[in-house]
């Protein structure tokens, strides 16, 4: 089972963390987050084993290849409204895409027509793009039916890690709020516990 940790900023707590190898490491590029990194920031260096992940909403294509580019990851994740014409634009720069989709329904899940490299579940609340800290009701990925692999966000612990496991197309889990000590700052003690469960 792949694993990610999102919402990382604090350069020392990037260290300490990439210190337990996660496979992805993302790193916000949308203002209106609390976990917002900055348009100058740039990735410091991960293991090899972990990839940097920049996280857009409804950000220009154009600015998203010179950001990953100036920061120093590869692999995208798309919060907002963007189709395939962006999607298929960023892998033509050798960017792996990752679509999310907000999800409170079956429908949410039925209906994607999108061909990204992956997609991520999280839980929709209202107008709110990602970040809940809340999880969804699972069941619902029942309906989901592409072969396209796919993250699974929105609350996520340690103590979820094995119900996750069992859910048939899962990927990777995205671990975020539920590891903090305070925005954007993650608990070593709770990642560790991640890495021993995972």
């Amino acid at each position: 089972m792949k694993w990610k940790v999102c919402g990382m900023r604090d350069l020392n707590n990037i260290e300490a963390v990439a210190a337990y190898e996660p496979d992805y490491m993302g790193f916000i590029w949308a203002s209106k987050s609390p976990r917002y990194v900055g348009q100058d920031f740039v990735i410091p260096a991960l293991p090899a084993k972990t990839k940097a992940v920049g996280v857009f909403v409804n950000e220009p294509t154009e600015n998203i290849i010179e950001l990953s580019t100036k920061a120093g990851f590869q692999v995208v994740q798309l919060h907002g409204d963007e189709g395939q014409d962006e999607i298929d634009a960023l892998r033509a720069e050798d960017l792996t895409v990752i679509k999310a989709v907000s999800v409170a329904t079956e429908e949410d899940v039925e209906g994607l027509d999108l061909e990204p490299d992956y997609y991520l579940f999280d839980t929709k609340k209202g107008s709110q793009v990602g970040g809940t800290g809340e999880r969804f009701d699972w069941s619902i990925l029942k309906a989901y039916e592409l072969d396209i692999p796919y993250f699974l966000a929105g609350g996520l612990d340690e103590a979820s890690i094995e119900e996750a496991k069992k859910l048939p197309g899962l990927y990777a889990l995205d671990f975020n709020s539920k590891l903090e000590s305070s925005p954007a700052l993650k608990d070593l003690t709770k990642v560790k516990l991640i890495t021993q469960n995972i």
